[in-house]
């Protein structure tokens, strides 16, 4: 499987994972608000609009589970999860506009 280079890839506690590009994307557009960020191992705490804190913690492409890929358009990372989803899930947390998937997974 080819995995194509991004400077971070996050896991959060809500079980999606995302790229730095897209933390800084839902930052950008208000749907997540910085409280903590730290550097070294590298982890980021968020504020959700719903006011739930999403801690996102750096990990490597190889940890990503089956069913979840990085895809790479116009130069830009993003997480999709292709995976099936339960009715029993972690919270969803809203994405910023564009970036849902077109297939029966979602991108976080």
């Amino acid at each position: 499987m080819f995995v194509p280079p991004v400077d971070s890839l996050f896991e959060g506690t809500d079980g999606r994972y995302v790229t730095d590009w897209q933390i800084e994307r839902r930052l950008r557009a208000g749907v997540w608000t910085l409280c903590l960020r730290q550097r070294a191992p590298e982890k980021v705490l968020v504020e959700t609009r719903n006011g739930a804190l999403l801690l996102l913690a750096a990990i490597e492409s190889s940890e990503l589970p089956a069913g979840v890929e990085i895809r790479v358009a116009d130069g830009r990372a993003r997480v999709v999860d292709t995976r099936a989803r339960t009715s029993v899930t972690a919270p969803h947390t809203p994405l910023a506009d564009g970036e849902r998937s077109g297939g029966t997974g979602h991108e976080g």
